[in-house]
């Protein structure tokens, strides 16, 4: 069971850092709407989803250890 203790600090890692990323390309996008450059609006906004499909997946494995190990601590008697 230790080597889930490294996978969910692998997994926490890659949360903030596609938190800090999601930052970053929001700016950009927000940065280049107001120019006429579309495409780099168009391109940052897929940098954008692509960091929101990170931190989904990331999420739902924190949640997923966070209500099973819940769990298994309430079935102790």
């Amino acid at each position: 069971m230790r080597w889930l203790f490294y996978i969910d600090v692998i997994i926490i890692a890659i949360f903030v850092i596609a938190t800090i990323y999601l930052a970053k390309d929001a700016f950009w996008a927000g940065y280049y709407r107001g120019l006429p450059d579309m495409d780099k609006y168009g391109e940052f906004l897929w940098h954008m989803a692509r960091d929101v499909a990170f931190q989904t997946a990331t999420l739902l494995w924190i949640l997923y250890r966070l209500f099973r190990c819940q769990f298994l601590l309430s079935r102790k008697p």
